[in-house]
């Protein structure tokens, strides 16, 4: 499938800030589910540093301007073709040993209820890490309704878990955090999925789960549409968390800020099949 992306990420702020320093994972690498034909990265104002790419083969790319500004915006273009690998994931480039993945943070701690989670998934399988994976994903799509704006970035899977809904940042922790619980190497991924059966005015871009499993490597599993992904979706970035695999991370500095700045995000994305606009 081929597939066009246009995506803009703007801030506002209340007062004018300098020395913005901001950097991205905004570019995807290719692997064996995509091809790239075009992409690229744009920041309004600002100089940029050669992009490169780290041991999760995430490209990164930073931006800055020693200025004043009261607003910022990036914008993504790109065009793609997508392969389905039935959610097989490979890059060479990709480099970090799975074992690291079995280390939790913040926003994936686990409690007894989701460590039960993860015993329910194996209970109802063979044992395997395969079919336990596929049912864990079943078992968070269906206890773990998808509702937007009743979760926050700094939201944990326990308690996302304990209220039972949240948005698909919430379901992948969820998912990572009882994969992790009985020893499936987890981590999160961001990207883009074109017709997400959940799309609504509050979801732009959307997040899912990989977990390593042996002889496979790693496999992707989306809880919010309950599969694993498929021709629709854009692997962009990865990491132990939402926070690790953030698209875009800033610092900024000077006296201009000194009274305080209040950070104002607006997030738009279309994706479209490249044929449907001949």
């Amino acid at each position: 499938m081929e597939l066009s992306i246009k995506h803009t990420t703007s801030y506002e702020y209340n007062v004018p800030i300098e020395n913005l320093i901001q950097t991205t994972k905004l570019h995807p690498s290719e692997n064996n589910a995509l091809k790239i034909i075009n992409w690229n990265v744009t920041r309004d104002g600002s100089k940029k540093s050669q992009m490169y790419t780290d041991g999760e083969a995430n490209i990164i790319q930073s931006f800055s301007n020693k200025n004043k500004v009261k607003s910022v915006n990036f914008f993504v273009n790109g065009k793609v073709e997508t392969f389905d690998t039935k959610g097989i994931y490979n890059n060479p480039l990709d480099k970090i040993n799975p074992i690291v993945y079995l280390r939790n943070t913040t926003l994936t701690q686990s409690d007894s209820a989701i460590i039960e989670l993860a015993h329910d998934a194996k209970n109802g399988t063979s044992k395997n890490h395969l079919d336990v994976s596929h049912e864990l994903l079943r078992l968070v799509a269906e206890r773990v309704e998808y509702q937007p704006l009743t979760t926050s970035n700094e939201t944990t899977a326990i308690v996302a878990y304990q209220q039972k809904k949240g948005v698909c940042q919430d379901q992948a922790h969820i998912m990572i955090s009882a994969a992790r619980s009985i020893g499936i190497p987890a981590r999160y991924v961001n990207g883009y999925m074109h017709n997400n059966s959940h799309s609504s005015e509050f979801q732009s871009t959307h997040a899912w789960a990989e977990f390593y499993i042996e002889n496979l490597g790693w496999v992707g599993f989306d809880p919010t549409n309950n599969c694993s992904p498929d021709e629709r979706y854009i692997r962009v970035s990865c990491g132990l968390d939402a926070n690790y695999a953030a698209p875009i991370k800033g610092v900024f500095y000077g006296r201009s800020n000194s009274n305080g700045s209040i950070e104002k995000l607006k997030i738009s994305v279309q994706t479209l099949e490249y044929n449907s606009q001949q």
